[in-house]
C-alpha cells in the first residue's frame, strides 16, 4: 500500500530533505525554543501592546541564547540543504526531460500513424502515394524514414536532420503528395504535434542504408527516368523541380567553351550527389548513397546530350507539374 508513496518520495529527494528539516525545526521549537515554556501564561489579561517587555537580564541571557541557537540552526540547514539540492537537482531535471521525451515519442507514434503511415509505411519502411498529376498512373514513391539520419549525416546541404524533418512536416513539399501539416500552412497539426512526430521518427532509426543502384544494362536516360523524371519531367521540361534543358547554360556554359562545359558538368554532378535544400520548396534528395558513381556520370552525360542554349536564365521551382489538356489549370496536390 505504501510503495507508491515511497516511490514518489524517492523521486523528490530535495522535497524530502525540506520536510525533514521542517520537522526538525518543529521539534526544536518545542524542545529548546518558545514552545518549551510551561505553566500559566504571563500577562494573559493584558493587551499585547501594553505588556511589559523582557528584562535586560533575560534579553542578554536566555533571549540571546535562543536567537543564537536559531541562527546556528538556520546556518546548518542552509549549509546542508543547498549543496545537497544542487547535487540532486540536475538528476531530477534529466529524469523529467527523459519522461517528457518518452511522452512525446508515444504521442508522436500515434500522430505518425494518423498522418504519415499511409505513404511512408506503418514502420517507416517507405511506400508510395498517388501521383499529383491525375493523368499519371504510376505511384509517387515515398522514401523510408527509418534511415533518414544515416542518409543525411554526411550531407553538405542538410546540417540539422531534426530541423530538416520538422521543416518538411511544417512546409510540406510543394508539387508533390507531401502536404504541409502545420496549421500555419493550412494543415491541421500544431507545432508541438509536429515536434512529437519528429521525435518519434528520430527514435526509431535503424541506420541501415540500401545498396547504391547499379548501372548495369541501363542508359543514362533510363537512370534519369527512374530517379529524376518525376520531379524534372520525362523530357527534363521541369515540374516540381526546375527544367534542365539549359541547366548547363545556367551554370555558365557558353555552348562551345570546353572549360565552362567542365565547370557546368561539375556543378550538375555536385547537385546530384549532394542534393538541394530550399526551405518551403520540395528539396532535392542527394543521390550519393542511392546511385553509383557510374550511374551519376551517366545522368550527367544524358543531360549534356539534351542541352540547348538561349533558354531562360532561371527555372520554375516548387510548383505542381502542368497537366496538358486541363484548360491551362495546374495539377492538384493529393496527400
Amino acid at each position: 500500500m505504501i510503495q507508491p508513496y515511497v516511490a514518489a518520495l524517492a523521486g523528490n529527494v530535495p522535497l524530502v530533505i525540506l520536510i525533514v528539516a521542517l520537522v526538525g525545526f518543529a521539534v526544536a521549537y518545542f524542545v529548546v525554543g518558545p514552545g518549551k515554556r510551561k505553566g500559566p501564561k504571563r500577562h494573559a489579561d493584558i493587551p499585547l501592546a501594553m505588556r511589559p517587555y523582557h528584562s535586560d537580564e533575560e534579553l542578554e541571557t536566555t533571549g540571546m541564547e535562543r536567537a543564537m541557537s536559531w541562527g546556528v540552526a538556520l546556518a546548518v540547514f542552509a549549509s546542508l540543504f543547498l549543496p545537497i539540492y544542487w547535487l540532486i537537482e540536475p538528476t531530477r531535471i534529466n529524469n523529467a526531460v527523459d519522461e517528457f521525451y518518452e511522452q512525446d515519442v508515444q504521442a508522436g507514434r500515434e500522430e505518425y500513424q494518423n498522418a504519415c503511415a499511409t505513404c511512408h509505411g506503418a514502420n517507416l519502411e517507405g511506400g508510395s502515394a498517388a501521383h499529383p498529376d491525375p493523368d499519371v498512373d504510376a505511384a509517387w514513391p515515398a522514401p523510408a524514414l527509418d534511415n533518414i539520419v544515416a542518409r543525411y549525416q554526411d550531407s553538405e546541404v542538410v546540417e540539422d536532420v531534426e530541423a530538416f524533418i520538422y521543416n518538411t512536416l511544417f512546409y510540406g513539399r510543394p508539387g508533390t503528395p507531401m502536404e504541409a501539416f502545420s496549421v500555419g500552412q493550412g494543415g491541421s497539426y500544431s507545432d508541438n504535434q509536429l515536434e512529437q512526430i519528429t521525435a518519434y521518427i528520430l527514435s526509431v532509426q535503424t541506420g541501415e542504408l540500401p545498396e547504391a543502384q547499379e548501372f548495369v544494362g541501363q542508359s543514362g536516360e533510363d537512370v534519369f527516368d527512374d530517379n529524376c523524371a518525376r520531379c524534372h519531367g520525362v523530357d527534363a521540361e521541369g515540374g516540381v523541380g526546375p527544367q534542365l534543358i539549359n541547366v548547363y547554360e545556367r551554370y555558365g556554359w557558353s555552348g562551345e567553351d570546353d572549360g565552362s562545359l567542365e565547370e557546368a558538368r561539375a556543378a550538375v554532378r555536385e547537385a546530384i550527389v549532394n542534393g538541394r535544400n530550399l526551405t518551403g520548396n520540395a528539396p532535392m534528395p542527394d543521390f550519393d548513397q542511392t546511385l553509383t558513381d557510374d550511374a551519376i556520370d551517366a545522368v550527367v552525360n544524358h543531360l549534356e546530350d539534351i542541352q540547348e542554349t538561349g533558354g531562360p536564365s532561371s527555372a520554375q521551382i516548387g510548383g505542381p507539374p502542368t497537366v496538358e489538356g486541363a484548360d491551362g489549370d495546374e495539377g492538384e496536390d493529393e496527400g
